[in-house]
């Protein structure tokens, strides 16, 4: 092998050397982390629907909510329709006490604790 061509084998190594490590820069680099969480401010259901099968606005006693899991406590348990909440679509999971409900509907779970508050607020005041 001449001086010329070796010169070139190693320009080539370089080269592919240099190209890798650019590749492998933006392939793996940082990407700025988000500190906030989300809230979609749409549900998967009826508000409506899910306030008849509460058992109406008068049988809510008050409610909390979590980024992904809502609780709604109520005053008659007799009232609250299980099967049909369980049928609603986007609720995942179910949890049924004595004097409260937890639904897991995902990161609606915060606008619906808004909508619920401001129901049970406009009731208050009428």
């Amino acid at each position: 092998m001449s001086k010329k061509n070796k010169l070139k084998y190693v320009l080539l190594i370089i080269f592919t050397l240099g190209l890798i490590c650019i590749y492998w820069r933006f392939k793996y680099r940082q990407v700025e982390k988000k500190d906030y969480l989300t809230v979609e401010h749409t549900l998967a259901f009826s508000f409506d629907e899910l306030m008849n099968l509460i058992g109406s606005k008068d049988n809510i006693d008050n409610v909390s909510a979590t980024q992904k899991i809502i609780k709604i406590y109520f005053k008659e348990r007799s009232k609250v329709n299980l099967t049909g909440i369980q049928k609603l679509p986007g609720i995942s999971g179910i949890s049924f006490q004595s004097k409260a409900i937890s639904l897991v509907i995902g990161n609606s779970a915060k606008y619906l604790e808004e909508l619920i508050l401001k129901e049970l607020d406009f009731n208050e005041r009428s």
